[in-house]
């Protein structure tokens, strides 16, 4: 948990420190973060004993409730995506869920009181909402920030901020070469190695 959200994402997209004590979100953004963040601690605290698979598994609902991940890998991949053909477009947002669900499950590795705190405060650009949150233990104070657009009137997730770094630009930089060499099939191919690597 503290590699991923050990940044002051803060400063990438100009938001100002937040108290603790925090009402409900009223905004539906900040409301989507929140229960990702609580649904993620959750699935962590309900598999104290079952290793990062079985914490993978509890998560992966939470990520495909509250991401957008087919925009997410359009996004990363660029034009190229739309030369490839619908049934790996689907292979590939399913290899992609799968491997968010469990780089969660490893920065996640045991429940230890985490608490979510999100700022209310939220930053409109454009066509989507900047979201702050912060993951709070009795040891630790982490932060990472969230970039959502609405889809059929529902917020999600379509970006991630670590340490001042989007998530999709540095999957685009990663998936470039990949696609480059072996197309649609080789990127499911190595999103599904690099996921059986952290199981």
């Amino acid at each position: 948990m503290r590699r991923m959200f050990a940044a002051a994402a803060i400063a990438a997209i100009g938001l100002a420190p937040f108290g603790v004590a925090r009402a409900a979100p009223a905004d539906p953004a900040a409301a989507r973060v929140e229960a990702l963040c609580n649904g993620v601690v959750e699935a962590v605290k309900d598999t104290p004993s079952g290793g990062l698979q079985a914490r993978a598994h509890r998560i992966q609902p939470v990520v495909e409730q509250n991401f957008e991940i087919s925009m997410m890998a359009e996004f990363a991949i660029g034009p190229q995506w739309a030369k490839i053909p619908p049934a790996q477009r689907t292979q590939l947002t399913a290899a992609l869920t799968r491997h968010t669900a469990a780089r969660y499950a490893q920065e996640f590795d045991s429940y230890t009181g985490q608490k979510c705190l999100v700022d209310p405060a939220v930053q409109t650009r454009g066509p989507d909402k900047l979201v702050k949150s912060q993951i709070v233990d009795p040891h630790d104070r982490s932060s990472v920030n969230y970039r959502l657009r609405q889809y059929g009137g529902v917020w999600k997730v379509i970006d991630v901020y670590y340490e001042g770094v989007s998530q999709l630009a540095t999957e685009r930089a990663d998936f470039a070469g990949v696609l480059a060499s072996g197309g649609a099939p080789a990127l499911v191919a190595r999103l599904n190695e690099l996921t059986a690597k952290m199981r």
